[in-house]
């Protein structure tokens, strides 16, 4: 499918030009169509930082707004505007000028009315999940009828028409904020989302100018896509700085090692040995202030089952047993890693690192032979003017979490699934409207303020005292096209931008299952169990321990022996819990779960290993 996406994109690129060589008549047709269009009224669900602001909505969506005159007004809504607070009334009255700007823009554009509709994260996706069902209520109740759409016109308040616009169910969905994946694979299985890729093809050529065209691929579900990911800059670098003065002094090459092998740890040996007393140098700082150094480039094969009922979601930083290094991979293994000489020997090293007393520093100003350290495109010019060398050790990665994490997506029971994706597309493509969902209307909510870095100019979004309209960046569309928030942050986006050109798409991104692919969970969830149990035993051992624990894995060639092994480790009293039932791991049932995790193909009739599933996921990725 990602294949047919990209392809998608690239064929309607290639056709571009043909389209703009059609003849005058054709260019003329299409805006007589486009000026005879109907009006439509979407409904457009949002998530705002601001209680204000979602007190407000309530109120416009309920008609009651501050361009209607006194006399106008029942009784209650007299009421309720006397009652309102100095804050109440500034929040009521900027929503509304956001909202008519916005509409302002989306009627010229489209002839497309849009309700916007705000809530606090805590009582969102409530809110969602009560409207579609209300919404699926009324349509077996035969209350929906058809498209809401219509041509008429009304007399303005000066007696000149107007295209009237329809008013829509409050709780129709037409636009909707998504935060997290398990949200999004249960609103596409329980059939709430409209498949986008027929809708969004007229949209494809201009989204892949303003969307990462690694997002636009990543984001399918079950082969389909249900949502459009938001742009924003994706994860961060590990960066190995290296002191150049002690680099030099070390006469060994290290060019190739990395932090965790035998020919780097030599190194940091040498300058722990060296340089103690008064010229004291640390060999690793690392800005984690729990002192721990990170394993990089692991993968294992652990799943949850518990955050989302009906899917296994991938937990591939959550310690497992069995997975595999995938650093310059396409492809993962299926390893058991206890037995596994690169990973032992980076967790040996590792422990060898952490549990030496005076090897590792979080203090940023002690010097330090490596300083490992996690940040944006923009520390590596930082640190390079400071003197040191400085190394990737793990480029920004595109994982699920940054694909789902910000997502807008059209709801099942739209009034119009192509108006809807219009809208979805001048959300992610047009920085008129981006700027005033995100801070609201210039010289009202925020003014703009010119800083210059180096011999450029930049421009920054500054709040006005009297604003009180807060959104997320992160929750109102492509982040790229919005002002930066502060004079000290001006450059962001461009680091960001950067910082995408060089990130490395997770190698499991989008491997989710469901009920469908029956994963075998019991032993999986031993598995996890067990894992952890192992986990914690680990972060005690010291380097020796690991390595001999290396060894004795090595050993243990069947699968009862390894489990022995394990629970001799782990003890016997380790518990996992499934439907609600507790039950101890013995060595059989262990012994199971570790034959599990080793299958590598589906049998007809058998429950599912992640690898045998994975390995048919690559197949179906044309791997």
């Amino acid at each position: 499918m990602k294949k047919k996406i990209v392809c998608l994109v690239l064929a309607l690129l290639m056709v571009l030009p043909l389209l703009v060589g059609c003849s005058q008549d054709k260019d003329i047709d299409d805006i007589n169509k486009e000026a005879s269009r109907y009006t439509t009224t979407l409904n457009v669900w949002l998530i705002t930082e601001s209680k204000l602001v979602a007190d407000a909505s309530a109120l416009i969506n309920a008609g009651l707004t501050p361009n209607k005159k006194t006399e106008d007004l029942t009784d209650a809504q007299k009421a309720t505007v006397a009652a309102m607070s100095e804050e109440q009334l500034a929040a009521w009255n900027q929503v509304y000028q956001v909202s008519e700007a916005i509409n302002k823009l989306s009627k010229a554009k489209y002839k497309t009315k849009l309700n916007l509709k705000y809530f606090l994260e805590s009582d969102y996706y409530t809110a969602v999940e009560g409207a579609f069902d209300e919404h699926y209520a009324n349509i077996v109740a035969g209350n929906v009828t058809g498209k809401n759409e219509t041509e008429e016109t009304i007399l303005n308040e000066y007696g000149i028409p107007e295209p009237k616009y329809p008013t829509v169910a409050d709780y129709e969905i037409d636009i909707l904020y998504i935060g997290d994946y398990g949200k999004y694979a249960t609103y596409a299985a329980n059939d709430w989302l409209i498949n986008l890729r027929t809708h969004l093809e007229n949209a494809a050529v201009k989204l892949s100018s303003y969307v990462s065209l690694s997002y636009l691929t990543s984001a399918a579900l079950n082969q389909d896509v249900y949502a459009l990911p938001n742009n924003h800059g994706v994860g961060e670098y590990v960066y190995v700085m290296a002191d150049k003065e002690l680099m030099a002094e070390y006469s060994n090459d290290l060019s190739g090692a990395t932090l965790y092998d035998s020919d780097f740890k030599a190194y940091l040996d040498y300058v722990f040995g060296a340089h103690t007393g008064s010229d004291k140098v640390y060999p690793i700082y690392t800005d984690n202030q729990s002192g721990k150094i990170d394993l990089d480039f692991a993968h294992y094969w652990s799943y949850d089952f518990d955050s989302t009922p009906g899917f296994a979601l991938q937990a591939p930083d959550r310690f497992s047993i069995f997975g595999d290094s995938y650093a310059n991979k396409a492809t993962l293994g299926n390893n058991n890693l206890l037995a596994d000489t690169a990973y032992m020997t980076a967790l040996a090293n590792k422990s060898h690192y952490e549990k030496t007393a005076g090897y590792v520093t979080t203090d940023p100003d002690a010097r330090a032979a490596v300083r490992v350290v996690r940040g944006g495109y923009e520390l590596k010019a930082q640190y390079e003017a400071e003197g040191y060398e400085v190394m990737v050790m793990q480029y920004p990665e595109l994982t699920d979490a940054e694909i789902y994490s910000s997502l807008f997506a059209v709801g099942a029971y739209t009034v119009n699934a192509e108006r809807s994706a219009e809208i979805l597309t001048f959300l992610n493509t047009d920085a008129e409207v981006r700027n005033i969902l995100q801070y609201g209307i210039v010289e009202e909510n925020y003014t703009l303020k010119h800083v210059t870095v180096g011999d450029k100019d930049y421009v920054w979004a500054k709040p006005t005292r009297e604003n009180v309209y807060v959104m997320d960046v992160n929750k109102t569309g492509n982040v790229f096209l919005t002002y930066p928030s502060s004079a000290a942050d001006v450059q962001r986006w461009e680091y960001e931008k950067a910082q995408n050109l060089e990130m490395v798409t997770y190698p499991t991104v989008g491997l989710n299952y469901d009920a469908d692919d029956k994963l075998d969970e019991k032993n999986l969830r031993i598995m996890n169990a067990i894992s952890a149990a192992m986990a914690a035993e680990l972060a005690e051992m010291t380097s020796d321990e690991i390595v001999a624990l290396y060894h004795l894995a090595c050993g243990s060639a069947t699968n009862t022996e390894m489990a022995n092994l394990i629970l001799g480790i782990v003890g016997t009293d380790v518990t996992y819990t499934m439907g609600g039932q507790t039950a101890a791991i013995d060595v059989t049932a262990l012994s199971g779960a570790i034959k599990l995790m080793k299958t590598t193909e589906i049998k007809t009739g058998e429950l599912r290993s992640p690898f045998a599933l994975y390995s048919e996921w690559l197949k179906a990725q044309e791997f």
